[in-house]
């Protein structure tokens, strides 16, 4: 093969391990010809950052928009719709609405009254109006016995102002429960019962001052004073049967 001339150098083939090589006579330097290189491979070029900073928001920005939906799609508490109430019943208040204390009241169990301070009441009445006609005047009797008991000059309790020495003269513990007086005695005692509640208009026959009576075997007479010549007049309205 001959040589040819390219950019005034003298360019001399020669065969080199099989290869066809090219002699530099200005650089003295051996090339291999391109046409027996093997092809170079081309490395994938990393990303830019912006473009991975932008993937990152972008699915930062997916995950917080499917997380949206779902908290909007989920029902919370307090949001359900409630069941239609049965037909012909009104739907009842929320319980915050209702004031406790009606709850309690409603809850509240009857007052009883003492079973010892009844019979010892009705065991009074036995002796000291049982031969009285007006239920009015024998309530009376219990309401005196209830206002000294609250009055500061007696005993505190219904059985000790009762069985007080030269008081009641016709009390006896021997006496019988009549029935009809029982019902009375207790009868008194709720009210009163109320009355200390803070109830008002309780049914009261006998004012509070009005610690005193006496009587002829067939009426009962009430003084706020010993042997005050001014007695009651009986100015309450009764409920009771007379």
């Amino acid at each position: 093969m001959t040589g040819t001339e390219a950019r005034g150098n003298v360019i001399y083939l020669q065969e080199v391990r099989g290869n066809l090589a090219i002699a530099n006579e200005s650089s003295g330097k051996e090339q291999r010809s391109s046409a027996s290189r093997p092809p170079r491979r081309t490395s994938p070029r990393p990303l830019h950052r912006k473009a991975v900073r932008r993937l990152t928001v972008s699915a930062v920005i997916a995950v917080l928009t499917i997380a949206a939906l779902l908290a909007f799609l989920m029902p919370w508490s307090g949001t359900e719709e409630k069941p239609p109430s049965a037909a012909g019943q009104a739907d009842a208040p929320p319980a915050s609405r209702v004031p406790a204390l009606v709850l309690i009241e409603e809850d509240k169990p009857a007052y009883i009254p003492d079973a010892a301070e009844v019979e010892a009441l009705a065991k009074m009445l036995y002796g000291e109006a049982r031969g009285v006609a007006s239920d009015t005047e024998k309530a009376a009797c219990v309401w005196c016995v209830l206002n000294r008991v609250d009055d500061p000059r007696f005993p505190d309790t219904v059985l000790e102002v009762v069985a007080a020495p030269y008081q009641f003269a016709g009390y006896s513990a021997d006496y019988p429960v009549l029935p009809e007086l029982e019902r009375i005695a207790a009868d008194v005692l709720t009210r009163y019962h109320e009355e200390k509640s803070g109830g008002d208009n309780v049914g009261r026959v006998l004012p509070a001052e009005y610690c005193f009576f006496t009587g002829d075997g067939e009426q009962n007479y009430f003084t706020a004073e010993w042997k005050s010549a001014e007695t009651w007049g009986w100015a309450l309205s009764s409920r009771y049967d007379d």
